[in-house]
């Protein structure tokens, strides 16, 4: 009895080969989801050009609240990056996670809509010693030792209110029509 036992044990084992695959699927049906806020936008009947105006003056336009940088322009679509200073609110912080958090900012424009997407959100500290790194990490990029879960999460925080606020800023910016420098002063 205890021979057939055994043997019946080791014949199970034998037959796992199948769920190999099933474990192929599982690390696909794991990919890594990436935190990105982005809408199409409609607008009354305005050609790529114009969209594209509005795009670029939103770009070369300056906020006290962030800063725009490498801003490039390629057929419909401008680029650029946004970034906002962060710095712990206390006093003596128990993390000092003091630095920026950077996003990519893409806004494409076809005729009577444009849509724009904010992604690759992420903190880089001023040391490097607390870098969070992507705010769609669980885990801080410094390890829980560096910054512990309480931090992070608010830290990822102010990075969404920082996003959406670039957000809003878009959607004024390209509802606005660019002023162009004739070279005269009309006053």
């Amino acid at each position: 009895m205890l021979l057939f036992a055994s043997s019946f044990s080791f014949a199970q084992t034998a037959s796992d080969k199948p769920s190999e695959p099933a474990k192929q699927e599982d690390e696909f049906a794991k990919k890594k989801v990436e935190t990105k806020l982005t809408e199409v936008v409609p607008t009354d009947s305005l050609g790529v050009g114009d969209l594209m105006k509005r795009a670029i003056a939103w770009t070369k336009s300056e906020t006290d609240k962030y800063k725009k940088t490498d801003a490039t322009t390629t057929g419909s679509k401008v680029e650029c990056t946004a970034s906002f200073p962060v710095k712990p609110k206390e006093l003596n912080p128990e993390v000092d996670f003091s630095g920026k958090i950077t996003m990519k900012v893409v806004i494409e424009c076809k005729n009577s809509k444009y849509r724009y997407t904010v992604s690759e959100i992420k903190h880089i500290s001023k040391t490097g010693n607390t870098s969070g790194g992507s705010i769609d990490n669980v885990v801080a990029e410094c390890g829980s030792m560096g910054m512990n879960d309480q931090v992070w999460k608010k830290l990822k925080g102010q990075a969404l209110v920082g996003a959406g606020l670039v957000v809003a800023d878009i959607k004024i910016g390209m509802g606005l029509i660019p002023e162009e420098n004739k070279g005269e002063d009309d006053w």
